[in-house]
């Protein structure tokens, strides 16, 4: 069966004319209107005007905190600045613990509210309290060399730690601190409630010490519960 091939001349141009017209005409669509693309998606104007106010709410309030913060930072400093003792006064026992203990649970490196807090606490002048951890470090880096010497002491202090972000700054903490509380918990509150309790303890200690210590040099014959 032989196979018709038909040209363009064969066909009548009437008929060609219609199906052009029927073929463009299957490819015409009715566009969707305003009003139903706005009952879908909702108004743009709308949305983009609700996620800039949340935005400028949160600016605000974050500057505000930040303000807040700042202030408060600058008060604790001007207590910390306050304290009457000299540069040669020696640290007591307590004090000693206390800063040891922020040097080796939570960071070497308190920032300018973490050392005002510390101070005010503790009892000790600001600029006493950040000589002390400046004078710690460098002491652990002379150690360091002398176990391992090599030129990049200081890296294995800050290989120890992790950077954090809280309360708006950059803080650098030991991970033993990480692992025991969030990231998000270690505000200036919580730096002030651990030293506190810390603090706190060790005053009890000596208080309980001091009472033992009496009460043998009144009555030596008196067992002392161990």
């Amino acid at each position: 069966m032989e196979s018709v091939v038909l040209s363009e001349d064969s066909v009548p141009r009437r008929t060609l004319r219609k199906r052009v017209i029927t073929s463009k005409g299957s490819l015409r669509f009715k566009p969707a209107s305003v009003s139903a693309i706005t009952a879908r998606h909702g108004t743009t104007s709308e949305d983009n005007l609700k996620k800039k106010a949340y935005k400028q709410a949160f600016l605000q309030s974050a500057a505000r905190a930040q303000s807040e913060r700042e202030t408060r930072v600058r008060e604790l400093k001007k207590r910390a600045l306050a304290i009457t003792s000299t540069g040669k006064t020696p640290a007591t026992s307590r004090q000693r613990l206390v800063m040891q203990m922020v040097y080796d649970e939570i960071t070497p490196y308190p920032d300018e509210a973490w050392v005002s807090q510390l101070g005010v606490i503790i009892n000790r002048e600001y600029h006493q309290v950040k000589n002390w951890f400046s004078n710690q470090r460098q002491k652990d880096a002379r150690d360091s060399r002398q176990h391992t010497p090599q030129p990049a002491a200081p890296a294995s202090l800050e290989a120890s730690l992790c950077k954090i972000t809280c309360d708006g700054r950059d803080l650098r903490l030991r991970t033993a601190a990480l692992n025991s509380c969030g990231v998000e918990d270690w505000s200036d509150t919580f730096f002030d409630e651990v030293v506190m309790i810390y603090n706190f303890r060790l005053l009890a200690k000596h208080s309980q010490e001091e009472a033992m210590a009496a009460l043998v040099e009144s009555e030596p014959d008196v067992a002392i519960p161990s």
